[in-house]
């Protein structure tokens, strides 16, 4: 696994710059991601298993959820929120349906270099290696920055208006009714994605609510928020029912997320497209997730073929003139094909590709 790499106490790391363009300019970054700056990696308080939350453990790991945990400095909040807010992502990237009001979400990296940088870096790739005790990687590059934000009064509308930098709403602030008043920021569900990281990108100092809430079996909520700007918690949210809760006293909630897989080439990888269909592009999303298809089973590939070769040289040197030597584990192999069927036949269906059909070659 990658290396936690040091981060500079919160004392010392560089405040938000404060002159006039620094809050004008939106559009990429020209800010090139540096960890000693836009990290601030405090673990979290305490991290929940399955067996923790009476969940039966059908993920990669024991790993469920954890609390709260400082990640992000507000020099990289302001960096991911210039990327966020700049004309072209809220005009061009902005998805709504049944279950959330207003999303922004499949950031390229011309777009959105900062964003990328900082969500593929080693060192934020590192602190949720530290919190899973497994490897991880990207799930789907489509995801990253994959950003909810709270409807407000002026609708969909108000959001192109939002300030580059994060303020807490004045003395005497009310909020007005709109549309969305009473509507969660994301409803019910489970991601397609195994684990995500959900990282508070608005000011809390007066917040109220605003949670994401995780739904237990016997019907209870665990409700976990990050308590500052750039804090946040990771989920393995693709088997655990959750919800963004709506904000209060607050003229804005943004959260930003980012998905993760499990990296080893024998763990199984649960990403599908079921939720992204609806509130993405689909050409870019096909070619996109039918690459990482292809780029994870090559993995699973290279990965068998090394064992079975393994298995072969040391069956020859444990029986030399055994010809009919044992030279591969059945179950093991029979596993592994099974599943690699199983995840090509999932991304067909999603992409309305039929599996029985198809040209057959002369």
């Amino acid at each position: 696994m990658a290396t936690i790499t040091e981060t500079a106490p919160l004392s010392t790391v560089p405040l938000i710059p404060t002159s006039k363009a620094d809050y004008e300019y939106r559009g990429p970054s020209k800010v090139k991601f540096d960890p000693k700056i836009h990290l601030n990696y405090s673990p979290p308080s305490k991290s929940y298993t399955f067996a923790d939350l009476g969940v039966p453990p059908n993920g990669t790991s024991d790993f469920a959820v954890c609390e709260p945990f400082q990640l992000a400095t507000d020099a990289a909040v302001l960096e991911l929120r210039r990327e966020l807010l700049q004309k072209n992502t809220v005009e061009r990237r902005m998805h709504w349906w049944h279950r959330s009001p207003a999303c922004l979400r499949g950031f390229t990296v011309e777009e959105s270099p900062f964003t990328h940088a900082f969500w593929t870096s080693p060192e934020v790739i590192a602190i949720i290696e530290s919190l899973t005790g497994i490897e991880m990687e990207i799930s789907l590059p489509y995801e990253i920055g994959h950003t909810n934000v709270q409807v407000g009064a002026r609708g969909r509308e108000g959001i192109k208006d939002l300030k580059l930098k994060p303020e807490p709403v004045p003395s005497g602030w009310v909020e007005e009714e709109g549309e969305f008043h009473k509507v969660p920021v994301d409803n019910w569900h489970t991601d397609s994605f195994p684990y995500s990281i959900v990282m508070m990108m608005s000011d809390t100092e007066k917040m109220v609510g605003g949670q994401t809430a995780v739904r237990l079996p016997d019907d209870s909520m665990l409700k976990l928020r990050g308590t500052t700007i750039g804090s946040a918690i990771f989920i393995q949210g693709r088997h655990l029912p959750h919800a963004a809760l709506r904000a209060w006293n607050t003229g804005e909630r943004i959260t930003q997320t980012c998905p993760y897989r499990a990296k080893h080439p024998a763990l199984r990888d649960d990403t599908e497209i079921t939720n992204s269909l609806q509130l993405s592009y689909l050409n870019e999303l096909h070619g996109q997730f039918s690459k990482e298809r292809f780029l994870v089973l090559k993995k699973k590939c290279d990965y068998m073929i090394e064992r079975l070769d393994k298995a072969k040289k040391e069956a020859k040197e444990r029986e030399p003139d055994n010809y009919d030597a044992v030279i591969m584990d059945n179950d093991e192999v029979g596993d592994m094909m099974r599943e690699m069927i199983w995840y090509l036949q999932v991304a067909m269906q999603q992409m309305g590709m039929d599996p029985k059909e198809g040209k057959q070659g002369l």
